[in-house]
C-alpha cells in the first residue's frame, strides 16, 4: 500500500510540475511593437497566443510554443487590428509555415512585413521563432536595398523621470539586420511633438520647462522610427 502511495504521489508531482511549466510559458508577456509606414500600430507587452490557427484553406495548425506570431495574434485581438497570413508547406510542424502578409490593411507595393527579435532580423516565419518574457519583438513594413537589407531600425533609451529645468539625455542607436548598433547622428528626438537633433554620438540633451507626462520618440529619414518612451517631470 505504501508503495502505491509513493507511486501516486510521484505521478501527481510530475503532473503539477508539467502544469506549472505550461502555465509559466503561456503567461510570459513579451514586448511587442508593430510599425507601419505612417505610424505605430501597436506598442506594449502581450502574452503570446498559443493554440490553433487556420490557414487560407481552413486547415488547422497547432502549437504549444510562445512565438512572435503568437504575440502578434494577441495584440491584434486586444487593440484590435486586422492581419493576414499565408501557410506554406515544407517549413515544419506547429506554426512554422505561417508567413505574415499584411497588418492593419498594409501590404504590397514593393515592401514587405518582416520582424526582428532583440534587434536582429529573423529569417524564418513568425510562427517558427520562439519568444520569452525577455524578448523584444518588432514587426515593421520595409523595402529592401540592392544588397537585400531592410531599413535600419532605431533604438531609443533615456530616463523616465525628470526634474523641471534639469538636463535630460537621450541616446538614439541605429540597428542593422544583424543587430549591430551605430550612433544615429542627426536623428530627431521628439518630446510632445517638439524636435531636437542628436549629435554625432547619437545623444541629445534637453530640459523640460513644466511638470507633466511627456512622450518621447525618435525618427530619422531612411529608418524605422523608435519606440515611444514616457517621461514624467516634477518640480524639485
Amino acid at each position: 500500500m505504501a508503495f502505491h502511495r509513493i507511486r501516486l504521489t510521484t505521478a501527481l508531482l510530475a503532473v503539477l510540475i508539467t502544469l506549472a511549466v505550461a502555465l509559466t510559458g503561456s503567461a510570459a508577456a513579451a514586448g511587442l511593437r508593430v510599425e507601419g509606414p505612417r505610424g505605430t500600430i501597436f506598442q506594449g507587452n502581450v502574452r503570446p497566443y498559443v493554440g490553433t490557427l487556420r490557414d487560407q484553406d481552413g486547415i488547422r495548425h497547432t502549437t504549444a510554443q510562445s512565438t512572435a506570431l503568437g504575440a502578434l495574434v494577441t495584440a491584434s485581438r486586444n487593440k484590435p487590428f486586422p492581419y493576414t497570413k499565408t501557410w506554406y508547406d515544407g517549413f515544419g510542424g506547429g506554426w512554422a509555415g505561417f508567413l505574415v502578409d499584411s497588418i492593419n490593411g498594409v501590404q504590397g507595393g514593393g515592401s514587405y512585413w518582416v520582424f526582428k527579435v532583440d534587434n536582429v532580423l529573423q529569417n524564418a516565419g513568425a510562427g517558427a521563432v520562439p519568444v520569452t518574457a525577455n524578448s523584444h519583438v518588432l514587426f515593421y513594413f520595409t523595402s529592401f536595398d540592392a544588397d537585400g537589407n531592410t531599413l535600419p531600425t532605431l533604438g531609443l533609451i533615456g530616463p523616465g523621470h525628470a526634474t523641471v529645468g534639469a538636463p535630460l539625455t537621450y541616446t538614439v542607436t541605429k540597428y542593422d539586420d544583424q543587430g549591430v548598433g551605430t550612433p544615429a547622428a542627426g536623428a530627431w528626438v521628439w518630446i510632445n511633438g517638439v524636435g531636437t537633433k542628436t549629435d554625432g554620438a547619437g545623444h541629445v540633451t534637453v530640459r523640460l520647462g513644466k511638470p507633466g507626462l511627456f512622450s518621447v520618440r525618435s525618427t530619422l529619414q531612411g529608418t524605422v522610427r523608435s519606440r515611444t518612451l514616457w517621461v514624467r517631470a516634477v518640480t524639485s
